[in-house]
């Protein structure tokens, strides 16, 4: 089992985050730092970042435990985000479902300047899934989940536009890091060793 910091406080670096105070799970603090770090390069880039969650499950037919496929899969979809335009930056960590399925929970950031809502990306993950699959790329693979609606299926707002230079910008940057958080919960992760868990953007450095 990895050794993990977690943190079980309502706040990280002065932002919201999820508690799970009453099943005593905490927040793994490396992932935590990692959403905030592109998170905080995103908004050094643009006024205004659109911010989303976006689930990816693993195909049935694909054996491969090591990721690859979902390496694969990410880069296309960051090529399609970049191509039209979005300047995307994301986060996506691997977990493990009760039942032994492999799945993919992703915070996504784009150029808020070019985008207010979730369906164009949403679009763009489900055909790249599909073309992986030799499938067509307009059918609804079942294989991205949206995040309008939580677990029991009722409906929940997913897309939050930060702009840090309002009132109402600011408080949805603070709603947007508190449900990129649940990417940190320190249950499901089961990563089995030389197994890769946490994916994020490689954020450029400034030169000297």
């Amino acid at each position: 089992m990895k050794k993990r910091n977690v943190t079980h406080e309502n706040q990280f670096n002065g932002m919201e985050v999820l508690q799970y105070t009453k099943q005593e799970i905490g927040l793994d603090t490396n992932i935590l730092q990692s959403i905030h770090e592109q998170m905080t390069d995103m908004l050094s880039r643009h006024s205004k970042v659109f911010a989303m969650r976006l689930d990816v499950r693993k195909p049935d037919s694909i054996q491969d435990e090591k990721n690859e496929w979902f390496s694969q899969y990410q880069a296309h979809f960051i090529k399609k985000e970049k191509r039209s335009g979005y300047d995307p930056a994301y986060i996506a960590v691997r977990e493990v479902s009760e039942n032994g399925k492999v799945h993919y929970h992703e915070y996504l950031m784009v150029n808020g300047n070019k985008t207010e809502n979730i369906y164009n990306h949403i679009e763009n993950a489900n055909s790249v899934m599909n073309t992986m699959q030799g499938l067509n790329p307009e059918e609804h693979s079942g294989l991205i989940d949206d995040c309008t609606h939580d677990r029991n299926g009722n409906s929940q707002v997913n897309g939050e536009m930060i702009n840090p230079k309002t009132w109402e910008g600011q408080c949805a940057q603070q709603a947007s890091f508190r449900h990129a958080s649940y990417l940190a919960k320190e249950v499901q992760k089961n990563t089995p060793k030389g197994t890769r868990e946490l994916f994020a953007s490689q954020i450029k450095k400034e030169t000297p």
